[in-house]
């Protein structure tokens, strides 16, 4: 049994005829003729009976034709979504990525990428390095943000960020209003100066300027630094792109202080090396990606 068989069996019960269902597939009536005599020993009996020059389904023709007509909806079905998963317009999209990324130009790219393509399904998963890692191996996603700097053998980088950190706080906060800050005044006047674990070299710059000037201090992951900001409490160094909306409208501010270092938080994006082509959804993302992060990275490649 094959799709030509039951096309030939559905046009003849359309047309109720053998000579116009074989015009509109393009075929001679002894070839239709032949698909239906296939058809019937499939299915163990005939399918058609005629009453004169009237042709009309047999009990057997009748029992079968919904499942013909549900086979060749299905098969429509799948070549359509085929063809468009090929074209990029269906198909999946799995992402896992930190949480300190998930907001920003990434935000930006999906609802980009969700408003040109709404029919894609989409998933994004958060996680830390090592969780993203399992992922990815175990293909449960596509791509994965993972911390910087990053080797592994069965994981290849597919575009690098390195997005500029700096130090923020809210606007009523003492420090915002001064002209010329000091490094050990952000530390010690911080109310309290939130640590996070950005990187093995802002963790080293941390500790030193601690070890200077001992203060009041709270570790916490990037996204809980950034709630206490809006809240109204402490100074923090975040990246840019997680505050600079709130910066240009005033709802935080940026504290230029001297002698900081120009510190960034690097991120990979990776895929599972062995995967020799990413799905063509994918690859759209990946387009829209990329020039969101132009906007806020050094680096993007």
């Amino acid at each position: 049994m094959d799709l030509h068989q039951l096309q030939a069996f559905d046009q003849i019960v359309l047309y109720s005829s053998f000579s116009k269902a074989a015009r509109k597939l393009g075929v001679s009536q002894p070839t239709i003729s032949l698909r239906i005599r296939a058809l019937e020993q499939e299915v163990g009996g005939a399918l058609f009976q005629r009453n004169g020059r009237h042709l009309s389904l047999t009990e057997l023709g009748q029992s079968f034709l919904p499942y013909t007509q549900t086979a060749l909806r299905a098969m429509t079905t799948g070549i359509d979504v085929a063809r468009r998963t090929h074209e990029g317009e269906r198909g999946q999209l799995r992402i896992a990525t930190l949480p300190s990324l998930a907001a920003g130009f990434f935000a930006t790219a999906l609802a980009r990428f969700y408003h040109d393509h709404p029919h894609i399904d989409v998933a994004i998963h958060t996680g830390h390095t090592q969780e993203i890692c399992e992922m990815l191996y175990e293909h449960y996603v596509h791509l994965g943000f993972v911390v910087g700097p990053f080797f592994h053998p069965e994981l290849s980088p597919l575009l690098s960020l390195k997005e500029p950190l700096i130090l923020v706080t809210y606007p009523e906060h003492p420090l915002a209003q001064a002209e010329h800050i000091t490094l050990a005044e952000i530390v010690s006047q911080g109310q309290p100066f939130f640590l996070i674990d950005w990187n093995v070299e802002v963790k080293r710059w941390q500790s030193h300027l601690l070890s200077a000037a001992p203060s009041s201090t709270i570790e916490v992951p990037p996204q809980t630094a950034y709630d206490l900001l809006m809240s109204g409490q402490g100074v923090a160094l975040l990246t840019r792109a997680m505050v600079e909306q709130e910066v240009k409208t005033g709802r935080l501010v940026e504290l230029h202080a001297q002698q900081i270092p120009q510190f960034h938080r690097e991120s990979l994006l990776m895929h599972y090396t062995t995967v020799s082509s990413l799905p063509t959804a994918v690859k759209v993302w990946l387009r829209f990606f990329r020039e969101e992060a132009r906007h806020y990275c050094l680096d993007s490649r």
